[in-house]
């Protein structure tokens, strides 16, 4: 089984049993290589080493490379694009190791965390994808670097700061939520990376943007449907949702539930 979640700036492959690839580059690409069962023969450069459950191997763009693995094994394979290895300025960060040693229980939780949030919420819309693909980006900079994501670490005169610029970015939500938002959008706003946005956003709020942008939207939806007689299939368009299935989920997990089952109980 090969299993695949593709963005931009990272993928991510999860490869269980046999499997045999023939010698190949990435061009643009670093590849994090880590078998999480077994063992894996790994090829690099024309040098053979075999690789157990744990170990991960780095490799830079342009450096040839294949595997091969039999019916027990298991491996996961972060493919990085070059631009976006390091998590900020590169000046801060020392150059990536060729060798990696990792837990390889907790890389397979991750995978199986991160990869479940895609079914479960069922939505294509961009700021919940851009989310999911810098919580896979801060995953992969947190095996190479250590990094921590604790809030805790900043200061509460670096939250006040922060507290000013994503107020500007919650204005925009309200103004904008029934659009297509994005990332890159916000974090200007509040002049920010990406990566400090989404947490100073989340200390501050107690959410994702994304998940922000969802709970207005159902707050709206509550008022339209007290308040008017608008279908579902309306609401679903007008709030910003991507298809009235997605909307009648998010609604049953905020509610608890339907939206014709609300509409019913007010106004009774």
């Amino acid at each position: 089984m090969h299993m695949k979640i593709i963005f931009p700036q990272l993928e991510l492959h999860s490869i269980e049993s046999n499997f045999t690839n023939d010698p190949h580059i990435h061009p643009a690409h670093y590849q994090m290589t880590i078998p999480i069962r077994g063992h894996c023969h790994f090829t690099h450069k024309s040098k053979e080493r075999k690789l157990v459950a744990g170990e991960g191997l780095l490799l830079p763009p342009q450096d040839q490379h294949h595997f091969h693995q039999g019916p027990d094994d298991g491996i996961i394979i972060f493919q990085i694009n070059e631009d976006s290895l390091y998590p900020a300025d590169s000046s801060f960060f020392s150059e990536p190791k060729y060798k990696y040693e990792f837990d390889p229980t907790k890389v397979s939780a991750f995978l199986q965390r991160w990869s479940s949030s895609f079914f479960v919420s069922g939505t294509t819309e961009q700021l919940a994808l851009e989310e999911r693909e810098l919580q896979g980006l801060h995953y992969v900079h947190n095996l190479i670097w250590g990094l921590k994501s604790s809030d805790s670490m900043q200061s509460p005169t670096q939250l006040d700061h922060d507290n000013r610029y994503i107020s500007r970015a919650i204005d925009y939500i309200h103004a904008h939520y029934s659009e297509s938002i994005r990332i890159e959008q916000l974090s200007a706003i509040a002049l920010q990376s990406r990566y400090h946005f989404i947490r100073s956003f989340k200390s501050i709020t107690g959410f994702t943007p994304y998940q922000y942008v969802l709970r207005l939207r159902i707050q709206k939806a509550q008022e339209q449907l007290r308040q008017t007689s608008k279908s579902v299939m309306t609401l679903s368009i007008e709030l910003g949702f991507s298809s009235p299935s997605q909307f009648y989920r998010s609604f049953i997990k905020r509610v608890g539930i339907t939206p014709e089952q609300y509409r019913l109980s007010t106004t009774i």
